[in-house]
């Protein structure tokens, strides 16, 4: 006797109402989701990083108390709601870093961003707090190990709950960063294939762990947990990368797992959001419910792209994660075993995990 199919997705929301459903049609322009910091707000800011290093105290102490910013804070808890509440992501323009020293960049980045969030990811083994991403052509590793400047397509990042960059260069030519709802994949798919999202929910994708596990996993992609839809979509250690194929002896994908990766790809670029980056710009995106991308870039010997990115959880507002992704959140956020290291200038590497390829 055949055995009846349980549908993972039978008693899930068939369509999503939330503001973290949009489309780019909808932000008529960039001061919808970018705020323009005034002369007397960055005047605060600054005096807030001069009174932060009046303390004597080292960069990975930089919290609320001793960043005081009495009234840029309000207009910051208000952003921060915005990102499980609002539309998921907002951004903060008119902190030029050319003015600033390197260090006294990332301690914008700590002092502003503790008001987003108080806790601080370690972002690789090495336990590093930033990820600098910069021009592949100035590393030292080998051309085939390098983070690569071509476009990447739409993808999470792996257990993080809020993607914090700051902006620091931009590219001669391209390196736009793209924004996409998933929630608005989510209620398009449960419209037009169904089927689709039984299959990112179901636990069955083998993922390659390169540089983190030494056992391939098998989960999901897509849950819902909480009263949440979360999206963890990870393409890149489920494909492989043009310079780095993914292992010959995991388990190919299946026709239709190709097919869900693919429909979520389309979904994405067709609502896309495209962000200008300019200098000093500081972006936080709740990484579990916007997808991100980026288009290709060109440096020349002025104008080289450089990001700095954190990965940040607010305590208070992140979501509850379904069992098979509070492993490697914990590892991130809590795994006191391995030391944190304040990476706060950019030094040349000879070695990228697989996921550090697919940087922003």
């Amino acid at each position: 006797m055949a055995t009846e199919h349980h549908s993972i997705i039978q008693e899930w929301p068939t369509t999503l109402n939330s503001t973290l459903v949009w489309d780019r049609k909808q932000f008529t322009n960039e001061d919808t989701y970018i705020h323009n910091l005034s002369n007397n707000e960055k005047a605060e800011i600054n005096a807030a990083l001069n009174h932060f290093k009046g303390l004597g105290l080292d960069g990975q102490e930089v919290n609320r108390q001793n960043f005081p910013l009495p009234t840029v804070q309000e207009r910051l808890r208000a952003y921060t709601q915005e990102l499980y509440r609002g539309k998921g992501f907002f951004s903060i323009r008119g902190l030029d870093p050319n003015e600033y020293s390197p260090e006294d960049n990332v301690l914008l980045f700590l002092g502003i961003s503790s008001y987003v969030a108080e806790r601080r990811g370690k972002q690789d083994s090495r336990g590093n707090i930033f990820a600098h991403i910069r021009n592949a052509t100035i590393m030292k590793a080998p051309q085939e190990d390098r983070p690569f400047k071509d476009s990447t397509g739409f993808h999470n990042d792996m257990f993080c709950d809020i993607l914090a960059m700051q902006s620091r260069a931009r590219a001669a030519e391209g390196g736009r960063h793209f924004l996409s709802p998933a929630l608005t994949v989510y209620n398009e798919l449960a419209v037009e294939r169904p089927d689709l999202l039984e299959v990112l929910a179901t636990p069955n994708w083998t993922f390659d762990n390169r540089g983190r596990d030494s056992q391939p996993k098998k989960r999901a992609l897509l849950f819902y947990h909480g009263g949440h839809v979360i999206l963890n979509f990870v393409p890149q250690s489920l494909v492989g990368l043009p310079n780095m194929a993914r292992d010959a002896d995991l388990p190919p994908l299946s026709r239709l797992q190709h097919e869900a990766l693919e429909a979520v790809q389309r979904i994405a670029v067709k609502h896309q959001l495209a962000l200008s980056f300019q200098p000093g710009d500081l972006t936080f995106v709740n990484n579990f419910a916007i997808l991100h991308a980026r288009e290709a870039f060109t440096d020349d010997e002025v104008n080289q792209r450089y990001l700095v990115r954190m990965w940040l959880k607010n305590d208070l507002l992140a979501w509850k994660l379904p069992h098979p992704l509070q492993e490697g959140s914990k590892k991130i956020f809590h795994d006191k075993s391995l030391q944190e290291v304040w990476n706060i200038a950019y030094t040349p590497r000879l070695t990228f995990e697989i996921r550090e390829c697919f940087s922003p």
